[in-house]
Order: structure tokens, then sequence, then C-alpha cells
């Protein structure tokens, strides 16, 4: 059996493979610490015992919190490797960009001829990520689902930070714009703040992953913006989890 686990700000992403069979799981985070990590006088250790895992199932681990604890009886990998292997066999590609937007950060990664060429995170601002897309759902009072639904007639928004931006679309209500341009602007500008990170390595074949490429909304603006027809990897927030299994 094998492990991968992808240590999430938000969520745990769990890939178990027995065979050639595959499934994916996930849990709450704070679940996640509280009751999947075994903890002694010496040592730190995951335990997925109820995922079927003993002492002789491979590990490897990665994500936000990958540098939180030091697990014993895990490999620990960057989130670069584990979502370049993950989108390399999901796709069955050598070369392409791949846009991942996790709760805390966005990052772009180029492969070419089957190899990292080269990536950019962006992990210094929250107005990028899914943690602001959350938020924003919270403030316009409305599900991720409808948010993703929302792409005409987008309000521009100008606020760079994620603070700001909150406070700008509280502005936007009071001044009586519609929820569903709000919403558009959200996406709009989410898009506009990945897009330089894409537009440097200039290839066409692009691939989304994380829980936000599931935001049709975002990845209409972005293939617009990219004059590229962006498609989602099977399983995308998976994909880090998933791409630790092929280490």
């Amino acid at each position: 059996m094998k492990l991968g686990i992808d240590l999430g700000s938000r969520f745990v992403k769990i890939a178990v493979q027995n065979g050639e069979n595959i499934d994916f799981h996930r849990e709450d985070t704070v679940f996640f610490y509280k009751n999947r990590v075994k903890r002694t006088e010496s040592t730190i250790e995951i335990d997925l015992s109820a995922y079927g895992a003993d002492e002789n199932t491979i590990i490897t681990a990665t994500g936000y919190g990958r540098n939180m604890l030091s697990f014993a009886n895990a490999n620990v990998i960057s989130e670069i490797k584990a979502h370049y292997q993950g989108a390399l066999h999901s796709t069955g590609e050598d070369e392409f960009i791949l846009v991942d937007v996790g709760g805390q950060d966005s990052k772009v990664i180029y492969v070419r001829e089957g190899y990292i060429e080269d990536f950019v995170m962006n992990d210094k601002c929250a107005a990028s990520t899914g943690r602001f897309l959350e938020n924003a759902c919270r403030i316009l009072d409305i599900s991720l689902d409808e948010l993703a639904a929302m792409t005409e007639n987008p309000v521009k928004l100008n606020s760079t930070c994620a603070v700001f931006s909150e406070s700008e679309l509280v502005g936007k209500i009071a001044e009586g714009v519609p929820t569903e341009h709000i919403g558009a602007g959200v996406n709009e500008s989410i898009a506009r703040r990945l897009f330089p990170l894409i537009r440097k390595y200039r290839h066409k074949k692009i691939y989304a992953a994380g829980g936000v490429a599931e935001n049709s909304g975002l990845i209409r603006f972005l293939s617009e913006m990219a004059e590229s027809d962006i498609q989602v990897i099977k399983n995308p927030q998976y994909n880090g989890c998933y791409g630790c299994l092929w280490y």
C-alpha cells in the first residue's frame, strides 16, 4: 500500500493506492491533526490505520503543512514536485503549463520534455487564493457554486490586497451593484492576478488543478486572457496527493 497526503490549510487530501486501485479521501485539517497524528515522547507519526495503513505502508506527504511537524514515517516532498507528477500522469502530456490555486497560495509550473523547466509561486498575497474566494462568498452570501456561475458584466475590483479587496466588496454592495456583477468581478480579478504568472511561458497547452479549478467562471476568464482553452485535470483538488504516489 502507498499513501499520498496533501496537508492543506483547510483540508487534508489523501490518495490510497492498493495495487492498481486508487481511492481519494478528504478530511478537515484540524480533524486530521487531532485524530491522524500519533505523538510519543520521541516521535510524531501519521496514523492512517483507518485507511488500512500499517508499518509497511509507504507514505509521502506534501502541502502547506508539510513542514509544521517532522513526521518519522513519511517522506516529505515539495508541492511543486507533487503537483508536477500528478499533472504529468493525469494528462499523459510531457509539455504543458500547470496552474494550481490552493487555499494559501497559487503556483504555475512549466513542464517541458517531461521535466520541470521552471515554476513561479505567489505565496505572499492571499488575493489570488481559495481563501479569498471563500471570504468573498461569505461577504456576498453566496455559495462557491453560485460564484462559479457569475461571469457577466464583471465589476472592476482594483484592490490588490485580500484585506482591502474584501472591504471593496462591501463598498460595492453598499453602492447597490448587483451581486452577480460583483461575483463576476471576483472571478475576473483572480484571473487577472494569475495571468502574469502564465504569460511568461508562452505555451498554449494549459491545465488547471486545485479546488479553485472547479470554479468555471475563473477558468473562463483566465482562458480568455491566455487565449487558450484551459483544461481542468481529472480530480483537480487531489492532484497533489496523487502526485505523491509517484515518489
